[in-house]
């Protein structure tokens, strides 16, 4: 009696057919360039309503345009580098368990920060919009309309006669807000998607809640050859959760992305940052 055995030899695969192996199984390579994000205000229950997008608002004009929306754009566009935030266990060590056995046992599961950078446009909006978010955390009025204008005296009056204002602090729940960032795709889009109709398609939402920027970094300024501006925004927040899309339509999805056998790695290199 005879037994056959099966083979399997190693073989060489090249760029080309890994490609279009990935794209017909998932639908392509994630490209790190294709994201947007949103900053959802924190309404408290005792108000009905949110006084830092209030605060935001009143002084709309300095950050050059309406902040629910024109500013959130600029804000999107400006942003040269955003990252989803990892997860990190402590853990207690148990020793012996079992014979020269040590177990790490999980404690406490810890966030790990979101550090997000933008380009400054001659309006320096992210700049203004982040410190104006943490002046309302620590600083300024509760009646803002003003707070930022220049005066012939060098000063807001409002900054200026009420100096205490710089260590009042107020309530949590007033100055955080929820960070919705998005991952977005360019394949696998259904001609009619609900979700981004003939342009992107949303693969999944990751929520930052209760978060709130606690440093901007500095910006040099130097006489050297002209470089682009950027400022960093570090934020604390409480947790984080991962939302996915529902895929009901996986399977035509895998049929649309078998007839982009084509799709190269300059494709990839074709996007833009925040929007394609």
């Amino acid at each position: 009696m005879v037994t056959l055995y099966l083979v399997f030899m190693a073989r060489t695969v090249g760029v080309n057919e890994f490609i279009s192996s990935i794209v017909a199984a998932s639908g392509g390579i994630s490209a790190s360039n294709l994201y947007e994000f949103q900053i959802v205000p924190n309404i408290p229950q005792d108000l009905g309503a949110s006084p830092l997008a209030a605060h935001l608002d009143a002084n709309v004009n300095f950050f050059g345009g309406d902040a629910d929306k024109t500013v959130q754009d600029k804000l999107n566009l400006l942003c040269n580098e955003i990252q989803i935030p990892g997860v990190t266990y402590s853990a207690h060590e148990y020793k012996m368990a079992h014979k020269g056995v040590t177990q790490k046992m999980a404690t406490a599961k810890v966030y790990n920060e979101l550090d997000v950078s933008f380009f400054c446009d001659a309006n320096s909006v992210p700049l203004k919009y982040f410190r104006a978010w943490q002046d309302y955390t620590m600083g300024v009025s509760d009646t803002p309309q003003g707070s930022y204008e220049k005066t012939s005296e060098g000063a807001s009056g409002d900054i200026k006669y009420q100096i205490q204002r710089a260590v009042v602090q107020h309530y949590y729940d007033y100055y955080i807000a929820n960070i919705k960032i998005k991952k977005l795709e360019k394949t696998g889009v259904k001609q009619h998607s609900v979700y981004r109709p003939g342009e992107l398609r949303e693969d999944f939402e990751f929520i930052l809640y209760k978060a709130y920027p606690y440093t901007v970094s500095s910006m040099p300024y130097s006489a050297a050859g002209a470089q682009l501006v950027k400022v960093t925004v570090g934020f604390y927040y409480e947790y984080s959760h991962l939302f996915q899309q529902p895929r009901s339509d996986t399977r035509a999805n895998q049929k649309n992305n078998a007839r982009m056998q084509n799709l190269g790695l300059n494709d990839l290199a074709g996007t833009t940052a925040g929007f394609a």
